[in-house]
């Protein structure tokens, strides 16, 4: 089969941000503690099998309407066969993305 490959997946990022200086011990996952963290925003993102990347980015939660219409743009895109991974996200679990 020759289909092309996607996965997708959201991330929430702080914005405007100032990061304060921290010391970890080795081996450890940092988390550091950030000044002004009231903004936002939302990614979106797909990668392709070949590294190609696409993303969105909204000011509020990603919803199932979202996905739905990142889902319809990947289809027109890649007309071929398509396989997308997801996750599971709840906008992605929800009846409104589903086409």
């Amino acid at each position: 089969m020759d289909a092309t490959v996607v996965c997708i997946d959201q991330t929430k990022k702080s914005v405007q941000v100032e990061p304060r200086a921290a010391w970890f011990p080795r081996g450890t996952r940092p988390s550091v503690e950030l000044s002004g963290q009231r903004d936002w925003t939302c990614l979106l993102g797909v990668i392709t099998e070949d590294s190609d990347r696409f993303f969105s980015r909204f000011e509020e939660y990603v919803t199932a309407e979202h996905a739905k219409h990142l889902i319809l743009a990947l289809c027109k895109e890649f007309e071929d066969d398509l396989i997308i991974v997801l996750d599971g996200a709840p906008y992605f679990q929800a009846s409104a993305s589903r086409t």
